[in-house]
């Protein structure tokens, strides 16, 4: 990770910081108003006669401002845990680690400015990631600006592993785009999609499906939340010793179709899900004659 990059990871923190220290300042306020309120009811408690009936139904105010507390200060405890490890990354990023954030903390909402703006991750040797560069530096401009401007788009389907990964497929599409002289398509307002009925996710899930079953493509590998099926079939292909320009064996045509399937349904196959481990020993390349 170079000076520039370090300058922008750093940059995204200190922006969540300033925002935890803004929510900070809400919450003590708050907190002295609710002091204040406990002082108030503390003195009228000491006013009334101890054989009111009135003074019973004092309680459960007392308990729901208790819990109020509580929970206010448990959701910035949490914030702050998000902090502290993103500052801890950004360290070992200043010392040559250029680790990702763990997906529990890159898709928290206090760094979506740094999801957003992320540098492109040129290095990374995860599998999509590496076939997303070799495929977007074989596409042309124009598609390149099609495809950011689809990455960029939040999905109602999303995962938050698939939306940390989204982020991080178009930081490398657009830094392509900007190395060619070109400028690439704004920044979205949010990384979450604002509409996530069940109409809008069968749409998306359709979308993808179709995109599965036409087969090898650059937009295929651009495809955030198809990276898990690309996984399962690569190890399968690999295991069955399927290569180029050859028939598939049965086994990889029924796990194809299946795989095309379940995401149609609105599953989101990945490795994780059972089988062999994925390796990534396999080639990189788009090849255009395999089929998927």
């Amino acid at each position: 990770m170079n000076t520039d990059q370090i300058k922008v990871a750093l940059a995204g923190v200190l922006d969540a910081l300033t925002l935890v220290q803004e929510q900070l300042d809400a919450l003590t306020e708050s907190s002295q108003r609710i002091e204040a309120t406990h002082r108030e009811i503390a003195h009228r408690l000491d006013t009334i006669d101890a054989g009111q009936a009135a003074v019973t139904n004092l309680t459960p105010i007392l308990e729901m401002i208790l819990g109020r507390s509580i929970d206010d200060r448990e959701i910035m405890k949490a914030q702050l845990g998000t902090i502290a490890a993103a500052i801890g990354f950004a360290h070992a990023a200043a010392n040559g680690n250029g680790a990702p954030l763990p997906v529990a903390v890159a898709s928290d909402p206090l760094l979506e400015r740094f999801i957003l703006t992320q540098p492109a991750d040129l290095a990374s040797k995860e599998r999509a990631l590496t076939d997303w560069r070799n495929a977007a530096s074989t596409t042309t401009t124009a598609e390149l600006i099609s495809f950011l401007n689809h990455q960029q788009q939040p999905s109602p389907t999303d995962t938050p592993e698939s939306r940390v990964l989204r982020y991080r497929l178009a930081a490398i599409t657009r830094a392509e785009i900007k190395g060619r002289g070109a400028a690439p398509p704004g920044l979205p307002e949010t990384t979450v999609a604002v509409d996530r009925t069940a109409s809008a996710c069968m749409i998306r899930s359709h979308q993808l499906a179709g995109l599965w079953r036409a087969g090898e493509s650059a937009a295929l590998y651009s495809e955030p939340e198809l990276a898990g099926a690309i996984d399962i079939f690569d190890d399968a292909e690999r295991r069955l010793g399927s290569a180029a320009g050859v028939d598939f064996p049965p086994e990889l045509v029924s796990l194809h179709r299946d795989l095309a399937t379940r995401i149609e349904a609105g599953d989101r196959p990945s490795i994780g899900d059972g089988g062999p481990a994925y390796s990534h020993e396999r080639a990189t390349a788009v090849e255009a004659s395999k089929d998927r």
